[in-house]
């Protein structure tokens, strides 16, 4: 069963790419009036306008966040029979928190873009496995301290 959920992790992980990487390549093709080049069934989001596309994107972001939070919530049962929803939602919520807080700093300060940047990365992280990766050693080493 362990196995079972890791692959699937990871395969939400290559879905997630392969969405977002054929959403901007849509979004590509549409702001510089071009043939899209994306191919399977994703093509679907050829009849969506640019903007409708671009505010799709923050949808997903979401969307594939939470998924990842309750995969890795899964894992986390199955590893050690809890599922530690507080400890993995408080990263979650860091995560998403410094996204948020960075893009209301730099909206204000005409820095759009480049705090744009910085809150993507966060919710980078929060669209892997990566909070999972970490939560691992930290529950087993407190597990350790603790016995």
């Amino acid at each position: 069963m362990l196995i079972l959920l890791v692959l699937g992790i990871i395969a939400l992980g290559f879905l997630r790419e392969y969405v977002f990487v054929s959403i901007n390549e849509q979004l590509f093709a549409l702001w510089n009036d071009r043939e899209s080049r994306i191919i399977g069934f994703i093509t679907i989001i050829k009849s969506l306008s640019y903007y409708q596309l671009y505010y799709f994107k923050w949808f997903l972001t979401a969307l594939f966040s939470g998924f990842f939070y309750g995969w890795s919530l899964l894992i986390l049962n199955r590893l050690f029979h809890n599922y530690h929803w507080k400890e993995l939602g408080v990263v979650y919520l860091l995560l998403i928190g410094i996204a948020i807080i960075t893009m209301l700093i730099g909206w204000p300060l005409g820095k759009l873009n480049e705090s744009y940047v910085i809150a993507r990365f966060f919710m980078g992280i929060a669209q892997s496995p990566l909070p999972l990766m970490l939560m691992i050693p930290a529950i087993f080493l407190r597990s350790k301290s603790q016995a």
